[in-house]
Parts: C-alpha cells; structure tokens; sequence
C-alpha cells in the first residue's frame, strides 16, 4: 500500500458542504419544539430598577418569560485549570444579569414561544427600567477607573509578569534603545454560521441532549453539570455540522445554559438561534490591547533585550478562557529570537464592552505585531534589512531546545522551543517571495512615484496545548473502523487527517475508516479543537488507538504486530485467520504535559492609492514549520484561510464602540469584511524542519500559523510604502487612517 500519511487525501467532509445536505443546528426539528429569545441590556453600564415581564408572559404563544430570579445563582466557569485564578474567578459571568448590566448586548431576560417570531415580538414587550451609570471604554484608562464590578474593588483581573536575564544590564550595554506603543484593535471571528443550540430532555432516561456543541464539548458538559447540578453522565453534548469556528464557536455562553435549563424545566426541547445582530453583541470579541514596547540593540544590530508593558480588554467578564488575553501575548512576545534578557508585564483589565475569548492566533497575532513593528523601526534606526535584522538574530537548529528561563515571580518557569531550523526556514520564505527582486522591484517603482511597500514578519506559534486525548479504533464485521475521538469537526479537516493516520497505522484504504466527533458519551473525556491541537494531541492518541488494535491482532493470532493484516472483516498473519470481531477495540491516550511552540512567517508587498487611502495587499506568501504535514494540501488550506482572516483584520475589520459604551459595528454594512477583490492568492510555504520527538507523529500544529505573522506584515509593508516616518502603530488600516498617515 502507498504511504497515507503526507499524502494530499482528498477532505471526507466536502461533499455534503457542496451539495447542501449538511445539517446545522437551525436545520434540526424536534416535535413539540418552542424557541428562545433573549432580552438584551440597551445600555453599557447600568443598575436594573424593575423587569416587568406581564405584558410579555400574557402574548398569545409565550410559554415562558425569566428573570435571574427564576434561576440559580451561578456563574459560566473557567475551562481549563491552567487558564484559571482565584482573581479571574472574581468576574464571571451570570447567564441573565443580576443588579446591573454591565454590556450592551448582555442578557437580561429569556423569552419562550412556540415560534420563533412569537418569540421576538413578545420579548420587545418585557418593560426593563435602567439607571445609566457611567461606563468604562477606553483601554488605557480602565485600570484606574470606577471598578465595574464594585464589589471587586479593581478592574484589574490579572497581571502575568515575566522576567529572563538581567534586564537592566542588557539596556545599559546597548547602543540603540527604540520604543513605541502599538494598539491592536477588537475584532472577531463573524463565522458564516452564528452559534444555535436545541437541547431536549430523554422523558425515558432523564437526561438532557444539547446540540450545537463544537470545539470544546466535553468542556461545556462539564461547566452544564456544575451549573444545573446534575451529574454529567446525565448530560449528552452533541455535535452536527459547524459553519465556522475560529476561536469563537463552543465556548460555554450564557445561552448555553438557558437553553439547557428551559429544557430541563418545561421538559419540551428548547431552541435558539443567533441572528448576526446579536452575534455581534453577544458572542466572544478577540484581540484589543495595547503594548509599550522597547527594544535594546547593538549598532550591529545584535537584539539584546526588551521590555513589554502590555494591557488586554476583557470586556465586562471573565469568559471561559479565562486569563488567555493576559497570559499568551506575554507568553508570544519574545518570538523566535535570541535575547540575553526581557521582561514583561501583562494586564487583563475588565471594561463596559462585550467580553473578550480568543480568535485564531490568540496573543499571538496581538504580540507578533507589536514585536515585528519595532523590529522594522529598529531596521531603519540602523539601516539595516529587515530581512537580515531578523536572520542574524533567529534561534539556531544547534541551540534546540531553546529555553528561556524564568525567574523567580515570573507566570511561568521556562518557556521551551523544542525543535526547529528558524533561519533555514526563514530562507525558504524569502526564496519562495524572491525578496531581494521584490525589493529592488518596489523601490523602482516608488521612484516611479508609485506607493509601494514589501513588508515581513516572523512568529512563533503556541499550540499542541494538553493535557491529553483519548480515542478509540472499533473495527466491524464488514471491514470498516470507527475512530471516535473527543475532538471537534469545525471545517478544519480533522476527520480526513484522522482518517489518514489510522489508515497509515492499519495498513488500510483511507475510505475504509469513519472518524466519530458527534458527541460526549463516545469518549469519557476531551479538550476539544483549540490552539491548533487536534493533529498533534487527538492524532497522536489515534495513532496509539491504531497500534494498539494491531498489537491486540497479533497477540491473538501469536504473530509479529509487523506481520498483521486486516481485511474484510478479518485480520491474518501467516496462515492464521481471525474475525475483527474478536479483538475488541484499540484504545489510546496521549499525554501532552506541554505545549509546542512552531516557527514561521509572512511577507507581503502591497500598494496604497495616494488620493483614498486604500490598501491592496499584491501579494501575500505564509511559512510555516508544521514538523510534519499529515496532509499537505489541508497544511496549505489552513495556512491561506488563516491568512485571508488576517489580511481583513489588518485592513478592513473592527469593532468600534461610542464613547457611551454603545457598539457601532453591529451589521456588515457597519464591519466590513474581505471579499475576493480585496483578496489575492495566498501563496503558502510548508516546511518540514526536525519533527518533534515530543510526539511520535512528529507533528506540530498549524491551524493558526497563517494568521499569526499577517497583519504585522501587511503592517511593516504600508510603513514601507509611506516611508520610514510614517507612524504605523496601530491596527487597522483602513482607507481614512492611511490617509492621515499620508498627510
């Protein structure tokens, strides 16, 4: 048989996406169904004097109409113990506001109805009298505000400091000290699909059934259980097709649980269904921050050392990911070079705006634009090539692993780059690009009175984040293997990588292995796809699932694992036959006490029109170091589709508030997204540099990658293309901001 793992196997997935017989969760009927309309805050900040609800509960069709007083006092947790403090735990969220609003968006109230218009006209009828109290919308000033929530005494949720070397020492020996302070806008991930839940309750066994589970099920099973005070055993997360995750999709929402709890106490499945309105409101924004960063350097442009004083919005709660806005870019800044010495110091601020959770690149897309900006602006100060800067300071393959060691007080005690050839790596971008001639090429045309600029980043992507995985490989009578595995299906091609590892494992055509990711009682526990994981955790726990199931084979039939092979319902060695049907199931756990870090980068040669200020990126080529690409056509995929959300982050997409707290950008005529025309064809760069010998599959992630160097690329290409004084510090660049830049 042809190898099957690095081969382009074709997605499983596609078919029923093209035809248009996929199912999502507004697809799903259930007899005797009513629907959920959610009562939103119209204001960022303000006391509730009264809800009354009579005039909405007497509309023909309601069913139902709560308050926070028709349910249990509890809070949405944090998912993860590591992303998790006592501080963080101090704001979270109730599923219906309690006393205050603190966000436009925020609910107050849930609506029942037997149709879903019943429902939205009845729940324009709940009578909510607010006292405006004043609200807190800018960053910078949020942690020394009126604390939001009073009884905290602080906006400030967490601050993560780090400290490597002797600081102090490493700026006194430099010879150029640069600094600037970088602002990285709120954005989102507005997937095709806005989020849906249907929850039903089984009248024979009691439990409860939530569809419209995605990325993190087992998770949102667990926080369910805590908050209705059920056992999770009574709790089935289910999942169907995804129109899109990015970060956004499976967190636990208050949504979540009031869908659950109406199932559970008007025993008829419940349903909702996000419109884009409340999408924009409701669901996780991503990204805002601020950096002062100083970078110190020898006049040969040897980096020594820096200093980050970094600010993260959380909006007005604590989400399930806890402190991740805080603690990633202080965990990202650093990148993929060789300092003597850094330190930084990250705060997690609490603000009158929708709360804050991850899009992809979390920290790292945030961090990697603050640090490569200066580098470019370092470059200049010394008259060096950016390219050239970056190179002479990469980490070496013959410093693998890298460390940097933490000291005392810091948030954590090292941070580990375990393999990797940066500046091999870093060439293949620059060859792929042809960067000497693209640069010959845009000065030639800046002398022709053009504006045009090649811009270039380099990152390090967090991911492969623990802290295990488990599946199982059931083979059947007719031939087939089932892979169930705790991870989701969120358009990324997990089933047809999956697919291809066990096959690889069993010896076996791809078409012959179904992958499972449907829901919570089919794996006892897992964490989902997030942080660019399901590959190198999910698939490694496969890969010892698929072994496993051969080593039963061989042990049954007395014969070397080697020497088995399965066929038609049957597995042989020599002369010994045996139905599958005896062996029972494979069964595979993978530890991941740690996470991965990957290199790579982007370049980008874009034009801007003098007279409207508009940016046209030319073009846009990614690398990324992925160990080993299970299926390289799917590397490629995710490389571009990441790059294509980054080049609208950097130039199109944000989320602007009033001064009052009130969202502006609540339609997409409001947030404009990319379309093809703004578009060109990302080119990708897929390097296979040292696998990791942390995971047999030798495997990294790259789910993120393509985002994570985007908009600080784009970035330094606009400031090349202006000139070395034009002060490209903030995010994005849209038509109006290029234009004062200009003047």
């Amino acid at each position: 048989m042809t190898q099957i793992i690095g081969d382009d196997v074709r997605r499983d997935a596609n078919a029923a996406l093209l035809a248009g017989t996929a199912r999502y969760v507004a697809d799903l009927r259930r007899d005797g169904e009513v629907h959920v309309r959610v009562v939103r805050s119209p204001i960022a900040h303000a006391r509730i004097a009264s809800i009354d609800v009579t005039e909405a509960a007497a509309h023909p069709g309601v069913v139902a109409v709560l308050t926070a007083a028709d349910l249990p006092d509890v809070r949405i947790p944090i998912r993860l113990p590591m992303f998790e403090t006592p501080e963080a735990n101090r704001f979270l969220q109730p599923p219906l506001a309690r006393d205050v609003v603190r966000y436009v968006g925020e609910p107050i109230a849930v609506v029942v109805a037997a149709d879903p218009y019943v429902a939205e006209d009845a729940a324009e009828l709940v009578d909510v009298d607010l006292d405006e109290l004043p609200p807190v919308t800018v960053l910078a000033d949020a942690a020394d505000a009126e604390p939001v929530h009073p009884e905290v005494g602080t906006n400030v949720v967490n601050t993560v400091p780090l400290t490597h070397g002797d600081v102090d020492a490493a700026f006194a020996a430099a010879d150029v000290v640069v600094r600037e302070r970088f602002r990285m806008h709120r954005h989102t991930a507005v997937p095709m699909e806005t989020r849906g839940l249907l929850a039903e309750v089984d009248e024979v066994t009691g439990r409860l059934t939530l569809w419209g589970g995605a990325k993190v099920k087992h998770s949102v099973r667990q926080a369910l259980a805590g908050m209705l005070g059920i056992p999770a055993d009574r709790i089935r997360v289910a999942e169907v097709n995804v129109g899109g995750g990015f970060g956004v999709r499976g967190e636990t929402y208050p949504e979540d649980f009031l869908v659950a709890f109406l199932a559970l106490r008007l025993r008829r499945p419940v349903k909702w269904v996000e419109d884009r309105a409340e999408h924009f409101v409701a669901t996780n924004h991503a990204r805002e921050q601020e950096h002062e960063l100083e970078i110190a350097a020898t006049a040969g442009g040897r980096l020594l050392a820096f200093r980050d004083r970094a600010v993260a919005d959380h909006g007005a709660y604590v989400r399930s990911q806890g402190i991740l806005p805080e603690l990633l870019p202080a965990q990202q800044i650093a990148g993929p070079y060789r300092w003597a010495a850094f330190s930084v110091e990250s705060a997690g601020v609490i603000t009158n705006r929708t709360p804050v959770g991850t899009y992809r690149g979390p920290g790292m897309t945030e961090a990697t634009f603050a640090r490569e900006r200066l580098l470019d602006m370092l470059a200049a100060r010394l008259g060096a090539d950016p390219a050239e800067l970056r190179r002479r300071n990469l980490i070496t393959a013959d410093a693998m692993p890298f460390t940097f060691a933490m000291a005392e007080g810091s948030a954590v005690p090292a941070i580990t780059y375990e393999s990797g050839d940066y500046p091999s790596a870093l060439d293949e971008l620059l060859d792929a690009a042809g960067y000497d001639g693209l640069k010959r090429e845009a000065a030639r045309r800046r002398a022709g009175g053009e504006c045009v600029g090649v811009g270039l980043a380099a990152y390090i992507e967090i991911g492969a984040i623990g802290p295990f995985e488990e599946a199982r490989v059931v083979p059947d009578a007719a031939g087939g293997f089932t892979v169930h595995i705790g991870s989701s299906s969120l358009g990324q091609g997990v089933e047809t990588v999956i697919a291809q590892i066990a096959a690889d494992v069993l010896r076996v055509p791809v078409r012959d292995v179904t992958v499972d990711v449907s829901g919570t009682d089919e794996i006892p526990m897992g964490f989902g796809a997030f942080a660019s994981r399901s590959t190198p955790v999910a698939g490694n726990a496969v890969l010892l699932a698929a072994r496993d199931l051969r080593a039963r084979a061989a042990e049954a039939l007395g014969a070397d694992p080697g020497d088995v092979e399965f066929a038609a319902g049957s597995v042989r060695a020599g002369g010994a036959l045996l139905p599958v049907g005896k062996l029972g199931e494979g069964r595979g756990r993978f530890d991941k006490p740690s996470p991965t870090f990957s290199f790579g980068g982007a370049l980008s040669l874009v034009g801007v029109d003098r007279p409207t200020g508009r940016v046209r990126v030319l073009r846009h080529i990614v690398m990324h170091d992925v160990g080993r690409a299970i299926n390289p056509a799917l590397v490629r995929g995710q490389l571009a589709g990441a790059a294509s959300q980054g080049i609208g982050g950097a130039l199109l997409e944000e989320l602007l508030y009033d001064a009052q707290g009130q969202p502006l950008s609540t339609t997409f005529g409001d947030y404009r997204m990319p379309t093809a025309a703004e578009l060109p064809e990302i080119e990708t760069v897929v390097v296979e540099h040292r696998p990791p010998a942390s995971n047999p599959l030798g495997a990294k992630g790259a789910g993120e990658a393509g985002m994570v160097a985007t908009p600080a690329a784009i970035a330094n290409a606009v400031a090349d293309a202006l000139g070395p004084d034009a002060p490209v510090t903030r995010l994005p660049l849209t038509p109006d901001r290029v234009r004062s830049l200009l003047r």
